[in-house]
């Protein structure tokens, strides 16, 4: 998804506004050392306006003003749609997607700001899918002048569900399926990916608090989640026709999740294994609440 050109710049910075606070991740963007991790924060902050003072103090106190940046929106602030791909040229594909939703969201289509992209085909559906996104203009420009305040250079809005696919372990799953599987403190997001492409993006309400609950003698939290991934594998299986998954990977890496690799471990046939970093930053070393912020700053970086 792209709503700004990419810039080339030595670094890039990825920027992600939640609930409590907003997570910041440099990562150099040059041809050595791509997709190293600089620098990363968690900065605690309620409301948007104590957020975006937040990300300006922090710019100024690292010296990142006019870096390049990708910001996320809130899961809150956009809607995402699976429709029929229009049967038009591709310049005229926002356009068509934008006629396609506008009695799905609940305002003016006219105060819309929408972008699409590429769903795999079906062996189960001959007609050919595509993902739209669609946030309210108003929306939209609060996080254009909140990027704008803050010094930095926004060169492209994007999404939780698609900046996932810029992580090296994606990049690299080329022949293979891949489950990515990323928990934050009361819930989780489960991707599926064939060939590097994603197929399958689905949330849930289970994280790491409700985990950090389950133990030897109680395993239904781990039951839960696992019953929630394997219903998302079995769609990706029997829906898009393809072989199973081979390899999942988990992040964070912290006890509860660790505890939940070696239950599913013993329940399953795929290799489990913790998200990775590359470079200098270890994969148990990024703050849980920056994951998303780092894949957005992977954004067109090589590596």
């Amino acid at each position: 998804m792209g709503l700004f050109s990419t810039a080339n710049e030595d670094s890039q910075i990825g920027v992600d506004f939640l609930a409590d606070g907003v997570a910041v991740v440099q990562v150099q963007a040059g041809k050595k050392n791509g997709g190293r991790v600089l620098r990363s924060e968690f900065v605690a902050a309620d409301g948007q306006d104590d957020q975006v003072d937040a990300l300006r103090d922090w710019v100024r106190a690292n010296g990142l003003q006019k870096s390049a940046c990708v910001c996320l929106l809130a899961d809150d602030d956009r809607d995402i749609y699976q429709v029929e791909k229009p049967e038009v040229e591709d310049g005229e594909m926002i356009q068509a997607v934008t006629w396609k939703i506008k009695d799905l969201i609940n305002y003016d289509v006219a105060n819309a700001v929408v972008d699409s992209y590429p769903i795999p085909e079906s062996s189960k559906n001959n007609k050919q899918q595509v993902g739209v996104v669609a946030a309210r203009e108003a929306v939209v420009a609060s996080y254009v002048e909140s990027i704008r305040s803050s010094g930095m250079n926004l060169i492209a809005l994007d999404v939780h569900e698609l900046v996932r696919s810029n992580l090296q372990a994606v990049r690299n799953s080329a022949g293979q399926t891949l489950a990515l599987l990323s928990l934050d403190d009361n819930g989780g997001l489960l991707s599926v990916y064939h060939d590097s492409d994603l197929y399958v993006s689905r949330d849930f309400k289970l994280g790491l608090n409700q985990l950090s609950q389950a133990d030897e003698l109680n395993t239904d939290i781990y039951d839960s989640l696992l019953l929630e991934i394997q219903r998302s594998l079995d769609y990706y299986e029997s829906y898009y026709g393809h072989s199973a998954v081979t390899d999942l990977r988990i992040f964070p890496q912290v006890q509860a999740s660790e505890k939940l690799a070696m239950y599913l471990q013993n329940l399953t046939n795929f290799d489990i294994d913790f998200v990775v970093f590359g470079g200098e930053q270890g994969g148990g070393s990024l703050d849980q609440h920056c994951f998303h912020a780092y894949c957005a700053a992977l954004r067109g970086v090589g590596q």
